[in-house]
């Protein structure tokens, strides 16, 4: 009586492989939501070239920067200058400005920028030396580390450097200025001359270009040179000082 209860009572073998079927079925829609989780997970976070909107404690926040954009960045140091107004003796123009077209001394070399960009350019002929921020330097970035240390001012002085806001005439990051003399001054009105490379691309060199800047209306109207047609009402970011 006891051998048949047993027997009775044990599972079929298509029970047993339906039993299996049915526990590798939910081992298997168990690991679909796990890898459905992870990718979740991955596609939040920000993708290559992209910034994360949260800013770190402490952490100043500066405008983007992007190789591609019309203005290059400062590769000359990667070390970030604590002290503003560090400022050696400004070199003249004929020294500052050694055109180094990219690519043309060795055709294996990876084309790059020619040399100099506008802002190494107004380093060398001001000789601020403050504020490099390696590759992510560039206009409005530096403007924005010397302002954190008062060494920007609204209104221009000669030996200054003059920043450019960002603007529709695509220049995103901006573009610097070495200003070379102030002939007349009737504030809020400052008739400047000023030089600056790289202002086609190419980083060819203008001199002598005089300009009236409004403080008022942080603008900038040029009157002479390769942007005197269009370079009217530009923004003006401030003046890095010596």
């Amino acid at each position: 009586m006891t051998n048949r209860c047993r027997r009775q009572y044990l599972p079929s073998p298509w029970v047993l492989a339906g039993f299996i079927l049915f526990l590798l079925f939910l081992s298997g829609c168990a690991q679909d939501l796990q890898q459905a989780e992870s990718s979740s997970r991955i596609s939040q976070k920000p993708a290559a070239g992209e910034e994360s909107s949260e800013e770190l404690p402490g952490k100043t926040s500066l405008a983007r920067i992007e190789p591609g954009d019309k203005e290059a960045l400062d590769t000359s140091s990667l070390v970030v200058s604590d002290g503003a107004g560090s400022a050696g003796k400004g070199r003249s123009t004929q020294e500052c400005y050694h055109l180094q077209p990219a690519g043309s001394q060795q055709k294996k070399v990876k084309r790059r920028r020619c040399e100099p960009q506008s802002l190494p350019f107004a380093r060398c002929r001001s000789g601020i030396t403050s504020c490099r921020l390696g590759w992510n330097n560039g206009p409005l970035t530096w403007f924005a580390c010397e302002k954190q240390h008062d060494n920007t001012s609204l209104i221009p002085t000669p030996g200054s450097v003059l920043i450019l806001a960002a603007n529709k005439h695509n220049m995103p990051t901006g573009h610097v200025a070495y200003i070379e003399d102030i002939i007349a001054e009737n504030p809020p009105l400052y008739r400047l001359i000023f030089s600056h490379t790289n202002y086609d691309r190419n980083c060819s060199l203008e001199t002598d270009i005089e300009a009236e800047y409004n403080s008022s209306t942080k603008t900038l109207n040029i009157h002479s040179g390769a942007w005197k047609v269009w370079g009217k009402g530009l923004p003006v970011a401030g003046f890095i000082l010596r």
